[in-house]
């Protein structure tokens, strides 16, 4: 899980707001064109790395048949460092979640909905949307245009650079 590519790619400032309202066609989108998505949750005490139990498990729990991997510990995910050894990253695969969940959680809003925090999607191992939901930012790294269309199209305030009839503008 990286951020670093080659070639060319581009990077966006999402309006995180205007995630948040219109957080069921991004998921939908994300859900779509990646391949997996993460999020991360706090250990519960007594801290064990044998058996888990998290802060989240009520609504994670769930969501384990498309659980990919589990990273007990983690310091370090896109957007985030930590000193904090009690954090975990949940994997989850993007398909089996879309195409099994009928009730998809506003991602966007982790504290207000008692979620896991900082939901990233990734496309063939890498991440190409990240976001840091306890500051509101979110980025698009992306060489496909189509991402940014689509995300930017999802709300008002989006797609910034774009002129009344939809177009891309510099």
């Amino acid at each position: 899980m990286e951020i670093a590519r080659e070639g060319i790619y581009f990077m966006y400032s999402i309006n995180y707001s205007d995630i948040i309202k219109n957080y069921m066609s991004v998921m939908q989108y994300c859900l779509k064109f990646s391949d997996s998505f993460s999020v991360i949750t706090n250990l519960k005490k007594p801290y064990s790395k044998k058996h888990t139990v998290c802060e989240h498990d009520d609504v994670i729990n769930k969501w384990d048949f498309c659980l990919e991997k589990q990273i007990i510990g983690i310091k370090k995910w896109p957007g985030t460092e930590t000193k904090d050894t009690h954090k975990v990253m949940n994997i989850y695969n993007s398909r089996k979640f879309r195409t099994n969940v009928s009730d998809v959680p506003n991602f966007f809003s982790p504290i207000e909905y008692g979620l896991p925090e900082d939901i990233c999607f990734y496309r063939n191992g890498v991440v190409w949307f990240v976001t840091i939901s306890h500051e509101k930012m979110a980025f698009l790294y992306s060489d496909r245009i189509e991402d940014y269309v689509a995300i930017s199209q999802s709300g008002d305030g989006l797609g910034n650079n774009r002129t009344e009839d939809g177009t891309l503008c510099d």
